[in-house]
């Protein structure tokens, strides 16, 4: 079944009916993923991860959605890996489920996606944070706590969250919350650097869905690029060839129709208007 078909059989009015495990919606050009098993803080499991990436991979093939918001329902944003399914593997002697280090990765489909934003609502802890860091930007409940559990449960980083969280926080800061697993609040995850605010809980979705829609509202092909060039040269040490593949990207952009209608709008003394 394509993407776009199974879409249009998940959504009718705006709210998700397919899916069991995350809730959807659309609030103009920002499309709103909730992961929604409440009753247990939003436990991760195979099922709500494809279920994610399968409304990501449709939202990306949607010119009318633009950006996207991930957050939980109820108390927690995600309580980490549902720990009943690595019991159930281990008593049967099967391996630990690995899909998100598989193709398609959660971390490449994060990575070519239309921007989104985590609204961290609550408690997240284990994958609960690191399914977040290649995520593009991430803001915080004054509710919420943050924990990197893995050596606590017998277990290691995934989702190359060893990568992400030095680029984030920097090295000192990533081994202590890795090396001991402690729980952070919200206060302090903003002065290390994990998330970018903090809001009170009751205004922390509106925000998060503003911040998406002032993205949103930009020109989808040059968002992606960005993302690109970000992405590919973020540790790149040869300066030449990012100003190459900048200034090739540039070139692109300089002859897309999103730059003649900004210089239009510069001259008409208007807001530019990039999509329908």
């Amino acid at each position: 079944m394509s993407t776009w078909r199974r879409q249009k059989l998940l959504t009718e009015g705006g709210a998700s009916v397919g899916f069991e495990q995350i809730l959807t919606e659309v609030q103009g050009r920002v499309g709103i993923i909730t992961l929604n098993r409440p009753e247990k803080l939003n436990a991760m499991t195979a099922q709500m991860r494809r279920e994610m990436r399968e409304q990501i991979e449709a939202w990306n093939a949607d010119d009318s959605v633009g950006a996207i918001v991930i957050t939980g329902a109820g108390r927690g944003f995600c309580s980490g890996a549902d720990i009943a399914g690595f019991e159930q593997a281990l008593q049967a002697g099967q391996p630990v489920d690995r899909e998100w280090a598989r193709e398609p990765s959660w971390v490449d489909v994060v990575r070519r996606s239309k921007p989104i934003v985590c609204a961290i609502n609550g408690v997240a802890v284990g994958v609960g944070v690191t399914f977040t860091l290649p995520c593009d930007i991430r803001v915080a409940s004054d509710q919420a706590r943050f924990s990197l559990r893995f050596p606590r449960i017998g277990l290691t980083p995934e989702l190359a969250s060893t990568h992400y969280l030095v680029q984030l926080v920097g090295l000192g800061h990533a081994l202590e919350l890795m090396l001991t697993g402690k729980l952070i609040d919200a206060a302090e995850a903003l002065r290390i650097g994990l998330v970018n605010h903090v809001y009170p809980a009751e205004r922390l979705l509106p925000e998060a869905i503003a911040l998406a829609r002032e993205i949103a509202d930009n020109p989808t092909w040059h968002l992606l690029q960005i993302k690109r060039l970000i992405h590919a040269h973020y540790l790149e040490r040869d300066i030449d060839k990012v100003l190459a593949a900048e200034d090739e990207v540039f070139r692109q952009a300089r002859t897309s129709d999103a730059h003649r209608e900004a210089i239009s709008a510069f001259r008409e003394k208007r807001e530019p208007r990039f999509h329908p």
